[in-house]
């Protein structure tokens, strides 16, 4: 009885490969889809202000006005820094705090430094919803991202990472006071908005909808991410940012209010930026060279897909024609063995 029982045919290596070549591609595909946003980036100059200058480039706006009522006073005068603690010189870079109170405290700012404590403080008491959020993010940078939108939205201001030096004071002065209600730094020219610079009217409504995008993103999406850095980018970064001014963009017509500097004319103009990035890993290399020669790698990748293709098909065309001649060699020696 048992005799009669067959083992269960093995599995081809072939097959095997073939479906763990497929698995792998399709995971690979779907990490590479949250960078859509990045790679198909378009200009910005559209949907937002774009400034070159200390002038709104969109006279058209309803919200561009020759003159600024008085019940709106612009931007506060405040710069907001955060650290993890308040000795800023464990930074990894030399920390430009120093250079915005001397610079700035004479004018009459308040330069603020923010700790991981003041900001944990913050979140606690007049953001509790935010809470479990803030609190849940596996990386210290996405707490920093958020931290950052918390404060300006709390206080109105300016935004500066330790690595942003101030240049022109009078600049940054008009721009506080051009009726914009959000400015922000470009990244990968003005194709996107980054939060290592930014300022913004206390209460902003574009602050909270960045901060309800980035608390929507904190779910099950970002932690299908594998990689860190597209994690970060996409969940708090500039990828965040840039999808929320969009849709804020589109959602409030002329009426948003909010602009991105320029950065070939302007934006280094206004202050300087050293780059850390003390917290980029090699993913994030790898993620900043496929983001800067995409077209490149895409056509590399349909070149070499178009070969496999080719290679294939000559390879079948091959194989049936192999069969058919040996077949008929069997024809023939079946005919000979007959006769």
């Amino acid at each position: 009885m048992f005799s009669q029982l067959r083992r269960p045919a093995a599995v081809s290596p072939k097959l095997l490969a073939i479906i763990g070549a497929a698995l792998f591609t399709g995971f690979v595909l779907y990490q590479l889809s949250f960078l859509r946003g990045l790679i198909f980036a378009k200009d910005l100059s559209e949907p937002l202000d774009v400034l070159s200058a200390c002038k709104r480039q969109k006279p058209t706006l309803k919200h561009l006005d020759s003159t600024r009522s008085s019940s709106k006073p612009g931007i506060p005068k405040i710069i907001h820094q955060i650290w993890k603690t308040s000795n800023v010189s464990e930074y990894s870079l030399d920390p430009s705090h120093g250079s915005w109170k001397a610079l700035y405290e004479p004018r009459k700012y308040v330069v603020k430094l923010w700790t991981d404590d003041d900001i944990h403080e913050l979140i606690k008491e007049k953001y509790p919803s935010l809470l479990s959020t803030y609190e849940g993010y596996p990386h210290s940078i996405q707490r920093a991202d958020m931290a950052r939108l918390v404060v300006v939205h709390a206080e109105g201001g300016v935004y500066a990472d330790l690595d942003v030096y101030p240049r022109a004071v009078g600049e940054l002065q008009c721009l506080q006071n051009l009726g914009m209600e959000a400015i922000f730094a470009p990244t990968a020219k003005t194709r996107g908005v980054s939060n290592h610079f930014f300022m913004a009217e206390k209460g902003s409504p574009f602050l909270q909808w960045v901060l309800s995008e980035a608390q929507q993103r904190s779910g099950l999406n970002s932690n299908q991410i594998v990689l860190p850095y597209l994690r970060v980018f996409w969940s708090t970064g500039p990828m965040m940012v840039t999808a929320a001014a969009l849709e804020y963009a589109a959602i409030r017509g002329e009426n948003h209010r909010v602009a991105v500097l320029d950065e070939e004319r302007y934006v280094r103009k206004v202050v300087g930026h050293a780059a850390g990035r003390s917290w980029h890993g090699s993913d994030g290399q790898v993620l900043n060279f496929v983001a800067d020669y995409h077209k490149m790698i895409a056509l590399g990748l349909g070149a070499t897909i178009a070969v496999i293709i080719v290679v294939a098909f000559a390879r079948l065309l091959c194989i049936r024609r192999r069969d058919r001649i040996q077949a008929e060699y069997t024809d023939l020696c079946q005919k000979i063995y007959t006769h």
